[in-house]
């Protein structure tokens, strides 16, 4: 993954998302760009840093960091689980209501690695060359944490929204879909 980030509201463009979110100009003044550009890295070396290696998973070191993240800006969290180590997130700004909610959502887990055929420790999280390698650097964990940073950049800029925005990050992945969306679909 290159170092240079999108920032989140470039990203929410990008995706087409600014529009049906009705970004307003107000709520938008003056964003401090270059700081959420240094904030996403900082996210993003963070949780490359997190061993959620499946099997075993243990996303809830994944888990916990972005229900800290969140709640400390005020954002409410929800844990659900059919194992304990491997927990989902979501988390949710309400909106009006006058639309239906749109869900961003990431897996947690990545597959196992064995280190010694990396040139730099797979949870290292190091920059190099413009690049930041780790396991997990393009899948999955790009999309959690632009998950993380929307929520985020939406909840300080105060943007008004006309639907909820749902962040949802999920274990498992194709091979453990019962603890990660298969369980989040069929339960909750």
């Amino acid at each position: 993954m290159r170092i240079r980030a999108l920032p989140p509201l470039m990203l929410l463009a990008a995706l087409g998302l600014a529009a049906d979110l009705q970004l307003s100009a107000q709520s938008a003044t003056n964003p401090d760009w270059a700081g959420l550009e240094d904030e996403t890295l900082r996210h993003f070396q963070a949780v490359l840093r997190l061993d959620t290696s499946n099997p075993p998973g243990s996303e809830y070191l994944m888990t916990d960091y972005l229900k800290s993240v969140l709640e400390k800006e005020g954002i409410p969290v929800q844990i659900f689980a059919s194992d304990p180590k491997r927990p989902n997130l979501v988390a949710r700004l309400k909106g009006s209501g006058r639309k239906q909610p749109v869900l961003y959502m990431g897996h947690t887990d990545v597959v196992t690695v064995d280190p010694q055929k990396w040139t730099f420790p797979p949870f290292g999280a190091t920059r190099d060359g413009g690049y930041i390698y780790g396991r997990g650097s393009l899948d999955d964990k790009p999309h959690v944490v632009a998950g993380l940073m929307t929520l985020l950049t939406l909840k300080r800029l105060n943007v008004p929204l006309d639907r909820d925005v749902i962040f949802l990050a999920e274990s498992g992945e194709e091979g453990s879909t019962g603890v990660g969306i298969g369980y989040m679909v069929g339960e909750h």
